[in-house]
């Protein structure tokens, strides 16, 4: 079994969250030096193409709970594994690889404003899954020492379903207006 040599567990899932981003950042400027820009999302041209598309809340609603409830069931599933430590320890690095590899990437596409663009792609369902998978991390991390009850579950779905509801109606605006000032 893991053990961990920290006095607060917790803070060693933001040690790896950040252990991650940092090894994203890192990998995202290696790569950038060698095959040049690794994404077209962040193109001049991709942006002002996203200002004139109208988002269909009806079609993207469907897009999006298909995608976001297949990300939590297989988190969940995954975490019914042995080693829920080490899985909470991977997911988390993962994370923040990747979260670093996307600003990194904006910057340099975009300089300064990119960081503007992420946060703006992220606001502000991410406050609401961001505590959703803070709580199911914890959870699996301290596992067996904390119990699972019905006010948790509950309290899940409730952020699950105000993070969708943000998703779809609020963030599209969120990051036209953000695109329209850059």
């Amino acid at each position: 079994m893991l053990r961990w040599k920290y006095k607060n567990q917790n803070q060693l899932l933001i040690v790896l969250l950040v252990v991650g981003f940092f090894i994203g950042v890192i990998y995202e400027n290696i790569v950038s030096k060698s095959q040049g820009a690794t994404t077209e999302l962040f193109l001049k041209s991709n942006l002002q193409r996203y200002l004139q598309i109208d988002v269909i809340a009806g079609k993207y609603f469907w897009y999006v709970i298909k995608d976001r409830v297949f990300s939590l069931l297989l988190i969940c599933v995954l975490s019914c594994v042995k080693w829920k430590k080490l899985f909470v320890s991977l997911c988390l690095i993962l994370i923040g690889f990747f979260a670093g590899t996307f600003c990194v990437a904006s910057v340099l596409h975009l300089g300064i404003k990119g960081i503007l663009l992420c946060i703006a792609g992220l606001f502000p369902q991410m406050l609401f899954y961001g505590f959703l998978y803070g709580m199911l991390f914890i959870y699996w991390f301290h596992y067996p020492a904390r119990q699972w009850n019905r006010t948790k579950t509950l309290f899940i779905f409730i952020l699950f379903i105000i993070g969708l509801v943000l998703e779809i109606y609020v963030n599209p605006l969120v990051v036209k207006y953000v695109i329209s000032i850059l």
